[in-house]
């Protein structure tokens, strides 16, 4: 029993202790709690791949733009190294896919980054694009470190692992150039 906080020493009733999940369900009903999350593998790992396959052929697409329009002979090395090394991932990214039918992952640029960059020149390009390529390869290293840690197909993992030192790069590399840009 165990007695109440009000100090007139009277033992209050029978309390339980609190269930963190309940409580996380009551505030909001979808909340799952990881070891209660049911997750289908393979469908995972193919959804990583067939992501990843999208983000790297966007990722080209804007280096290859940066190559194309970038003003800053340091916006254009790191485009270069960017494309080079995207061109890379997405190959090993097509071996892991090779067993499984894929969708079309042409992408859109949904979020309409490619058409805007497509539109600037100069200096204010090259800030524009850094920005945008700071952002999205900071994304992709958290997708890529959540499927390092998390995929249970070994290639798939493996992929992960080993792209996550060339993100982890660009990024720094974005980073400097953003400085320089300043």
């Amino acid at each position: 029993m165990l007695t109440g906080c009000g100090g007139d020493g009277q033992p209050d009733v029978q309390e339980r202790p609190v269930d963190s999940q309940m409580v996380a369900e009551h505030v909001d009903p979808s909340t799952k709690f990881p070891q209660q999350v049911v997750v289908d593998t393979t469908a995972a790992n193919k959804n990583f791949v067939d992501d990843a396959l999208g983000r790297t052929e966007e990722t080209i697409s804007l280096a290859e733009l940066a190559l194309q329009q970038g003003a800053n002979a340091t916006v254009k090395q790191v485009a270069q190294v960017i494309a080079d090394d995207q061109h890379a991932m997405h190959r090993r990214l097509l071996e892991l896919a090779k067993d499984e039918k894929r969708p079309d992952t042409g992408r859109r640029f949904s979020d309409g980054s490619y058409e805007e960059l497509k539109n600037l020149a100069g200096a204010a390009f090259d800030r524009q694009w850094v920005e945008k390529m700071v952002t999205r390869n900071a994304a992709d290293i958290s997708r890529f470190a959540a499927e390092s840690d998390a995929a249970k197909n070994k290639g798939v993992r493996k992929f992960a692992d080993e792209a996550l030192p060339k993100l982890k790069a660009h990024q720094q590399q974005l980073e400097s150039c953003r400085v320089k840009l300043q």
